[in-house]
């Protein structure tokens, strides 16, 4: 509680004196000396409120306000050491979350490639066998067209030993 006061009269002195360090006073200085004039009364209730409390519930002004700042202090400590645990365990698992999110990238990449590499080696095997069908209708044409071909001169010598005759 009078580290707190300390530093409410520190910032107080602090403002006031960068406002006493201006030579000219306007209106808005002298209103700012009347706003430091009115905080310097109200620090000063408070702390002879602070003394006037201390004093009628029997507490030493520097014992127990200092024994009760130590253990305020070592709970704050204690509270940023348990932060700072748990950031660290935070961290850590988000360490291992990475490392387990890239594990699962890594192998779904490389099951991505392998099922590309099926669907490679599977669609060359289908042109092939798509070749060996056309080679194999080809060569059946072909033969047809022979034998087409072969009857088609055989009825033309027909016609011609006929039209001899």
């Amino acid at each position: 509680m009078n580290k707190s006061l300390l530093n409410i009269l520190l910032l107080t002195y602090v403002t006031t004196f960068g406002l006493v360090a201006c030579d000219n006073q306007g209106p808005a200085e002298q209103a700012g000396e009347q706003v430091d004039e009115t905080v310097e009364q109200v620090q000063e209730q408070t702390e002879q409120a602070v003394d006037d409390t201390q004093e009628a519930l029997g507490v030493e002004s520097e014992g127990t306000m200092e024994q009760m700042g130590e253990a305020v202090d070592e709970a704050v400590n204690d509270a940023a050491q348990a932060t700072g645990d748990q950031a660290e365990a935070a961290g850590e698992s988000m360490d291992d979350t990475t490392q387990a999110a890239g594990d699962m990238m890594d192998d779904t990449m490389e099951a991505a490639g392998e099922a590309m590499d099926d669907a490679t080696q599977a669609a060359g095997d289908m042109m092939d066998d798509t070749m060996e069908a056309a080679e194999d209708t080809a060569e059946a044409v072909g033969e047809t067209m022979d034998e087409i071909s072969a009857e088609a001169e055989r009825k033309v010598n027909e016609v011609l030993e006929e039209s001899e005759q």
